[in-house]
């Protein structure tokens, strides 16, 4: 019975690590010291299949226009530098990329694992 109430503790303590890694997500703040008030932009996303959709076709987007021979080729967007268009695009994906969300799934494998091997 001592071993089974040992287990019980081990995989709660494990569990309320896990909902440490999951919540609060850290979110990126930048500061950019030529703009005195900076605004946060948020969107919602229904899960992280969504979020790697949204992300894929952004990049997708860069590629396609990358592969392009010449610039945008719709007159409304004659002016647009296709290079500092695909930048922007590239910086957005750069920003919205989870890094501290799969860094806590990494952590949560990483502590599933090490039981299942004991």
């Amino acid at each position: 019975m001592e071993t089974n109430d040992t287990t019980q503790i081990t995989d709660k303590e494990k569990l309320e690590k896990i909902i440490q890694l999951l919540n609060p997500r850290v979110r990126k703040n930048y500061r950019r010291e030529d703009y005195s008030t900076m605004q946060e932009v948020t969107f919602e996303v229904s899960d992280n299949g969504e979020l790697r959709y949204i992300i894929s076709c952004l990049l997708r987007t860069c590629i396609l226009a990358l592969d392009s021979e010449n610039d945008f080729a719709s007159p409304r967007l004659s002016n647009c530098s296709k290079d500092l268009t695909i930048a922007t695009v590239l910086d957005l994906v750069d920003s919205i990329l989870p890094d501290t969300q799969l860094a806590s799934y990494d952590s949560i494998e990483k502590l599933l694992l090490t039981k299942s091997e004991d």
